[in-house]
């Protein structure tokens, strides 16, 4: 699948925007987020957020970002 990598990346800014998503990963929940979450009455059973790891045209380098704020093409 190739994507668009979200505008708030420094890679973006340089040019390099389109890539090829290599997997899709879960985000680690460390335990001091989870205890975190419970002081700030927020739901600590939150799913957690997929990762696109993207491997770029130009570069060719891999960034991980929110698949959730990349731009299917």
């Amino acid at each position: 699948m190739r994507v668009e990598i979200p505008a708030y990346t420094d890679r973006w800014m340089m040019g390099d925007r389109y890539g090829a998503v290599l997997r899709i990963t879960r985000q680690k929940r460390h335990m001091a987020n989870a205890v975190r979450a419970a002081l700030l009455t927020l739901d600590p059973h939150e799913p957690a957020k997929e990762i696109a790891h993207v491997l770029l045209d130009k570069s060719g380098k891999t960034v991980r970002v929110y698949l959730a704020d990349c731009r299917e093409v």
